[in-house]
């Protein structure tokens, strides 16, 4: 029998607060915020590990794009079968897409990614920048273009 070898995380590296931090994958999530736990896609071509950084236990993101849209279900027959669709730009309802970093998990048994799941999390006053390899990966989502800064949701609520 052998024993799971335990990887350390990779991603891209970049700043919280003052601090290292790593960029491990990205969620692209319609028509609202992604669920808890999500699994983040990783970014080919991560080269930079815990290690690399400079500090193991290096905080741990994943960039997330919500594409916003409403979803409006209409009755359209008579015998009640209805038709959902989603809208955009709905009065008081955010429009477009919204970037931000949001703490990960590695899980390197499975070699998975999640978003942290342990708590609800809110937009600090923090920015991070966006490491130029990750926002190539994310305009592959046809999401219009990737900020260069973006906020960081590690409030805890």
């Amino acid at each position: 029998m052998t024993a799971p070898v335990t990887a350390l995380p990779t991603g891209f590296a970049t700043e919280v607060d003052g601090a290292a931090a790593l960029i491990v994958g990205g969620v692209h999530s319609f028509p609202r915020h992604p669920q808890r736990g999500a699994l983040a896609q990783p970014f080919a071509g991560a080269q930079s590990s815990a290690s690399e950084v400079g500090v193991i236990g290096v905080p741990l993101y994943a960039l997330v794009a919500v594409d916003w849209a409403t979803e409006v279900t209409t009755t359209i027959e008579r015998d009640g079968r209805t038709r959902t669709v989603f809208t955009t730009g709905w009065l008081g309802t955010p429009r477009g897409v919204t970037w931000y970093l949001h703490p990960a998990v590695h899980d390197a048994e499975r070699g998975l990614y999640l978003l942290d799941a342990s708590e609800r999390f809110a937009a600090s006053a923090s920015t991070a920048e966006v490491p130029a390899a990750v926002a190539r990966a994310a305009r592959s989502w046809d999401l219009g273009v990737v900020p260069e800064r973006v906020r960081v949701h590690n409030f805890p609520l």
